[in-house]
């Protein structure tokens, strides 16, 4: 690769990498790129209309998470890190979720009302 290709190329490279997309915007994509919807109702997510799960409409005003947890955000993420460690014996699989996905999706959900 010549000098200045490569250059360029390391410098938009590193555009992207230095501005991280987190919080409910970018939950909202990790939802709808790991197919989330075909299990659950999920409000703002297309074609997300899975009854295998249950609804996550209006999912803020949810008390509990698995009927285990309260409903907040640290429970939420720590649930959706390891569903089945957390919460023993229930349907929900593991998406192998990094804590910062996690997070995004928690803060996702929280917006649905």
């Amino acid at each position: 690769m010549r000098p200045l290709a490569l250059g360029l190329a390391l410098a938009l490279s590193a555009c992207g990498s230095a501005r991280p997309t987190h919080g409910a915007a970018h939950g909202r994509v990790i939802i709808a790129r790991m197919a989330c919807g075909s299990c659950h109702v999920i409000p703002g997510i297309a074609g997300a209309d899975g009854r295998v799960g249950p609804s996550l409409a209006g999912f803020s005003r949810q008390r509990m998470i698995a009927g285990a947890l309260s409903n907040d955000a640290a429970n939420l993420a720590r649930y959706l890190k390891a569903p089945t460690a957390v919460v023993p014996g229930n349907a929900m699989p593991d998406q192998r979720l990094t804590d910062a996905q996690a997070r995004d999706i928690a803060a996702y959900l929280a917006t649905r009302d």
